[in-house]
């Protein structure tokens, strides 16, 4: 016999069709952007109505209860707010990612090429950003980038945007959290990929077991966080919290040496001014000062 926590899974799931097609209905979108407006609050019948702009009232109260244990709760007061898949239809919505296509364009960065010396270039297109040198075709990195960012966002401020994005991509990849589907994800020391610079001899591949998501890092990329790179850095009057990568130049030169490979061992010197800081990435993805 199931128990109760059993039963209310059972009760709770749906299949990834039907809870799309609750969203296949003008009245049904209005209703949740409705509620995203003060998602913080709940709101009566009425005022959801109204807000809605819907006037047939039996119609609203047809389509308000195909979205309820849904995309919307009804609370003990007898008001609706928003469930947390509800929060997420209406990220999506202002985000453009299922119903807008971001126009292709190019900004240029206030950071040189550590190759060239010319100067960084974001391009835009297919939804993705690509950090590159367009004088020596150096490509520093490649994400994705909802339309929805471009927003009320000035030429200025992009660059900022972008950094942000990967720093959350980062962050989450360290601590092996799929943004991509909220699977676990697990790392390990990759021979020399597509994905990394030809000097590069290995790199760190972290992948979703459930979505098969993949992000593929240099060393020295997956070692920004590290607290004594943070801490090498501002000693050298660099704020790693506030620098984008891409201003980084030993991040294009970087040193990294195999020492084994079973199992695998990879020493990084990372050199700023005359100072040298050298780490060691095990295995297991455990990294050391030596």
């Amino acid at each position: 016999m199931a128990d109760s926590s059993t039963k209310q899974n059972e009760l709770n799931e749906m299949s990834p069709e039907d809870a799309f097609a609750l969203l296949g209905d003008e009245t049904r979108i209005a209703i949740i952007r409705a509620l995203g407006m003060t998602p913080d609050d709940s709101l009566s019948f009425s005022t959801l109505r109204k807000r809605a702009s819907v006037a047939d009232s039996g119609q609203f109260n047809y389509h308000l209860g195909k979205l309820v244990n849904n995309f919307i709760r009804q609370t003990d007061a007898d008001e609706y707010e928003l469930t947390y898949a509800g929060m997420r239809v209406i990220g999506a919505i202002f985000s453009g990612t299922f119903n807008q296509r971001g126009t292709p364009r190019s900004f240029e960065l206030d950071a040189m090429c550590s190759v060239c010396g010319s100067s960084l270039v974001a391009e835009y297109e297919h939804e993705r950003v690509t950090i590159v040198c367009q004088a020596c075709d150096d490509q520093i990195s490649t994400f994705g980038f909802p339309p929805g960012a471009f927003e009320n966002r000035t030429h200025e401020e992009l660059p900022h945007a972008f950094d942000g994005q990967i720093r959350a991509h980062l962050s989450a990849v360290r601590k092996c959290f799929c943004l991509n589907c909220t699977g676990r994800m697990h790392g390990s020391i990759i021979p020399n990929s597509e994905y990394l610079l030809e000097d590069q001899e290995v790199g760190i591949e972290h992948v979703c077991e459930r979505c098969d998501n993949r992000s593929i890092t240099s060393i020295g990329v997956y070692l920004l966080s590290q607290p004594e790179v943070v801490a090498f850095h501002y000693d050298h009057g660099i704020n790693l919290n506030t620098t984008p990568f891409w201003e980084l130049p030993w991040l294009r030169e970087e040193n990294a040496t195999v020492l084994s490979s079973d199992p695998w061992r990879v020493q990084l010197a990372l050199k700023l001014d005359d100072d040298y800081l050298r780490l060691e990435v095990e295995d297991d993805l455990s990294a050391s000062v030596i």
